[in-house]
């Protein structure tokens, strides 16, 4: 159920973007640049983005690009703040808390509270723990504990897209770009992309910070400043 809910809000974006000729862009040179990898020419390219009903002259801009632009020095690599949209993001972060973190307050930030990232009682409680306490010295385990969250990150991921896409928060930046409030029905949060973080309950409560998670403010936050980044990290997925 959640990879099919998760296919879908990729496919809505990629649709969503091609309605516009930025997006449309964006979209169509993810698509052509895994083709010339995979081994296409330039021609194949054309072809097969034509196929997928992408406007000709984008088409021919995106395979000129990618083709004969291949010996031009490469533009410098501009760094944009995003939030996660898959597991992988998260796992870096998953990691530095488990090894910094006891098994008990690692499981306890995980499964514990009203925001509670992984829902369990508390005889699951127990297992987790013991899991987490295996995973600090284990390969196996770790890669066992990493299986075992991925589905419950990625759920708490694709909720906080579902709530940002329902409420359309409103996004007031700060003098210096770097902070934003973000409004949603009758709460508001301050977003910090930069590092990561939003003052809200879920995000606080939920020790978002602690997985590396993104709540549903930085979400919109993300959307308002740089939603062709965000949208390029989830095409990798």
């Amino acid at each position: 159920m959640f990879e099919k809910n998760n296919n879908d809000m990729i496919y809505n974006w990629r649709n969503e973007l091609k309605a516009n000729q930025n997006g449309a862009f964006l979209v169509a040179e993810n698509i052509a640049s895994k083709l010339k990898t995979a081994g296409h020419s330039k021609s194949d390219v054309i072809e097969l983005l034509a196929a997928q009903e992408f406007d000709l002259e984008l088409t021919n801009r995106v395979a000129s690009k990618l083709f004969d632009n291949a010996t031009s020095a490469p533009k410098p690599t501009v760094h944009v703040a995003v939030v996660p949209t898959k597991y992988a993001d998260c796992a870096p972060i998953i990691e530095n808390s488990l090894e910094r973190l006891s098994a008990r307050e690692f499981t306890k930030r995980l499964c514990s509270g009203p925001y509670a990232i992984v829902k369990i009682d508390d005889r699951h409680f127990e297992s987790w723990q013991r899991l987490a306490e295996l995973a600090k010295s284990n390969s196996s385990a770790r890669t066992s504990l990493h299986a075992e969250l991925k589905p419950w990150v990625e759920e708490a991921l694709l909720n906080s897209v579902l709530v940002a896409g329902k409420n359309k928060g409103q996004v007031t930046a700060s003098d210096n770009n770097k902070v934003y409030k973000v409004a949603m029905k009758n709460t508001e949060a301050i977003v910090d992309l930069a590092n990561g973080t939003s003052t809200s309950d879920k995000y606080v409560k939920g020790n978002y910070s602690t997985f590396g998670l993104a709540d549903e403010y930085m979400v919109a936050a993300a959307d308002k400043v740089s939603p062709y980044e965000r949208l390029k990290r989830a095409l990798d997925f």
